[in-house]
């Protein structure tokens, strides 16, 4: 396989594992002038039956589907591509440098409790994001967690939904086949020795199984012994620990629970831990600020100091003594660990606020809501920013969000393949629109507020009459899910941004195809059209901004400055800047004639997901992370800070008179706001 080109663009340069039905490889993606790193997982059925591999490849399908939704959390390595190849199957994911937990947690080194309680709540955060997704990661062990070279956060890899659908299993009559392992009656050791719980080795995993998991790494850490080495009652199963260290009763209880031998008995869900924990990380907070006790945390040996640590199965050799140009070694110091230590307790005191609101139970009939929140001390003129509604009713992330020019519809399409129309003014549901077969990554509204487009995983476009909900026309064309769709400001043309690279111009009234624009290396992550529609700007994971002209098809320019994927782009009102908002955490604004970069807004702490700027152009709103920042566009200056979701915010929109903000997120809600 060395040096092979898969799918046209990723040369082999190492491989990482090979055995079973997975292999692992370490590739250069050839496209674009960075030649960025990443990992191939390659994945061999077991027999070239017909009716088998219809069976892997539906369940291939639907396995990337789900990794490519947890991409949206930045700790857990981004699906790159997914494709099919000679009747065999392969994904993309990111490349991530760093080390695994496995290297700090010594034998004989015993962790503070106030360090054992950040590396829960750090991990527990990612749980509760995966379980969210319906998804259990089924090994979580201290190999598979990545203290990340770049910020010292801990990313959890090897999601193992993939792997066992082509996994050797042993069903109840004793037969041996390669199938499909979830929800079928199979006995299935999926997991590691020590970590996996009695119903996990039966082959039955919960979601709490994670959270036994996550349970033994941290009496691991508090008590200096691996799971191998801690004894078991032989009555009931628990495992016997608290002898081995000194300890606080209340995090001694925490961890006894999470890792009871029944289920039943353990914590539901990874919120019902984080909850447990807020007490313990208040008090492990304010004792680490005092004492300012060193670190158990050692740096790695002189064999694993340099390794880039990749998403890969348990059986994947360690790369301490390759030195191939695609290793991308870099040292990690002392320094970069204890910015990571100091960065997971203030981490961990965002999650403990999050999981506090999570716990409220969401209104069954989006009941109105309405408080004021708390503001910084800069405030525009109008006063306090009040969070007016929230709405539940989404079962999966809410990807994108819509307002009708009237202000009287929000549509948001999500996760769960449905579309929902809500009067805005009220929250109540209107209708349920359903018919795509995948994600809707994206909705947009005509400026006559009569029709309403939606882009899908599923490839297609959907046409629909807002008033009725009725469906009047489908398109084809994309070779892969549609991210990003936008409606010229005539309401004439529609342009659609794939992951096949590509942005496809429509005519709306008729769905004919009028032009095809190439020039990106990787997925299209956002498009605008500028106010007098002779402009499209796109945003993408190749890193760049593209400026179209729209009557040829000509590209003008290529913007280049920011480090990391462009997940959103906005053109202000009079049309003079574009707006940027990058995974590398910045926002950026440029003159959108020139494409002068005029303007860095840097600082955040996490990927910027959604940029919006207000009909008046004074106002831009960003979604970082959980929060919404607002802006004054012209100065640069923050005007307010709105903690808001729990999860990730995908999507940001004003009304046509600027009087609400609405914000979509991974928490399957959807947040309205009086400006």
């Amino acid at each position: 396989m060395l040096g092979k080109l898969l799918h046209g663009r990723y040369r082999i340069v190492q491989i990482l594992s090979a055995g079973g039905f997975c292999q692992t490889y370490l590739a250069k993606d050839t496209a674009g002038d960075r030649h960025q790193i990443c990992v191939v997982k390659h994945l061999l059925p077991a027999s070239n039956d017909p009716d088998s591999l219809e069976t892997l490849r539906q369940s291939f399908t639907k396995e990337a589907q789900a990794l490519e939704k947890l991409g949206n959390c930045n700790q857990i390595p981004q699906l790159l591509a997914h494709f099919e190849d000679n009747l065999e199957f392969y994904l993309v994911q990111e490349f991530i440098a760093g080390h695994p937990l496995s290297a700090e947690l010594q034998i004989g080194q015993r962790w503070s409790e106030s360090q054992v309680v950040q590396l829960l709540i750090e991990v527990l955060g990612i749980l509760e994001f995966v379980h969210s997704h319906g998804l259990i990661h089924r090994d979580i062990k201290p190999s598979n967690l990545i203290r990340r070279q770049q910020d010292g956060k801990l990313v959890l890899i090897d999601f193992g939904s993939v792997k066992q659908t082509w996994m050797q299993v042993v069903t109840a009559q004793g037969q041996t086949s390669a199938t499909f392992a979830i929800g079928i009656p199979a006995t299935i050791a999926v997991g590691t020795p020590g970590y996996m719980p009695s119903e996990q080795e039966r082959g039955r995993p919960r979601l709490n199984s994670d959270i036994y998991a996550l349970g033994m790494i941290g009496i691991q850490a508090l008590t200096g012994l691996n799971p191998g080495q801690l004894s078991e009652d032989t009555d009931t199963g628990e495992i016997i620990w608290q002898h081995q260290t000194l300890f606080n009763p209340r995090l001694a209880s925490v961890l006894d629970k999470m890792v009871c031998y029944y289920f039943k008995d353990r914590y539901q869900s990874a919120t019902e831990v984080l909850q447990a924990l807020q007490p313990l990380a208040q008090y492990s907070h304010s004792q680490h600020s005092v004492s300012q006790q060193p670190s158990p945390l050692q740096q790695p040996t002189a064999t694993q100091d340099t390794i880039p640590v990749f998403p890969s199965n348990s059986s994947s050799p360690q790369l301490g003594s390759h030195t191939t140009d695609a290793a991308v070694p870099n040292t990690l110091n002392k320094t970069v660990l204890l910015i990571g230590i100091a960065t997971g307790v203030v981490s961990a005191l965002a999650l403990i606020v999050a999981s506090y609101y999570s716990l409220q139970p969401p209104p069954p009939d989006s009941k109105f809501q309405r408080y004021p929140v708390s503001i910084p001390s800069k405030k525009t003129a109008g006063g306090n920013i009040t969070l007016a509604n929230t709405l539940s009713g989404h079962s999966d992330t809410v990807w994108s969000v819509a307002i009708s020019p009237d202000g009287q519809t929000l549509v948001s399409g999500s996760g769960d393949q449905t579309i929902k129309l809500w009067n805005l003014p009220t929250g109540e549901l209107r209708r349920t629109l359903a018919g795509h077969s995948g994600t809707v990554w994206s909705v947009t509204l005509s400026p006559d507020g009569q029709t309403l487009a939606s882009g899908s995983s599923d490839n297609t476009i959907k046409i629909w009459k807002l008033g009725s909900g009725k469906l009047r026309r489908t398109l084809s064309g994309h070779s892969d899910a549609i991210m990003s769709i936008t409606l010229s400001p005539d309401g004439q043309l529609l342009a659609s941004g794939s992951r096949d690279n590509t942005i496809k111009i429509w005519k709306l009234g008729s769905g004919k195809l009028l032009r095809t624009l190439s020039g990106h290396s990787d997925a299209i992550r956002s498009i605008a059209f500028s106010p007098d529609g002779q402009l499209l700007a796109s945003g993408s994971s190749d890193n760049t901004i593209k400026i179209w002209k729209l009557g040829s098809g000509k590209l003008l320019r290529t913007l280049s400055g920011h480090t990391e994927r462009v997940i959103s782009v906005a053109v202000s009102p009079d049309g003079q800047l574009l707006i940027s908002g990058s995974v590398d955490k910045t926002i950026k604004i440029w003159n959108l004639s020139s494409g002068k970069l005029l303007r860095t807004l840097s600082g955040h702490s996490d990927w910027v997901n959604a940029v919006a700027i207000s009909p008046n152009g004074r106002t831009l709103a960003s979604g970082v992370g959980e929060i919404i920042k607002i802006w004054d566009f012209k100065t640069g200056v923050l005007l307010h800070t709105l903690p808001s979701h729990s999860s990730d915010i995908t999507s940001v929109s004003f009304s046509a008179n600027g009087k609400r903000l609405v914000s979509g997120s991974g928490d399957k809600t959807i947040k309205i706001w009086w400006l």
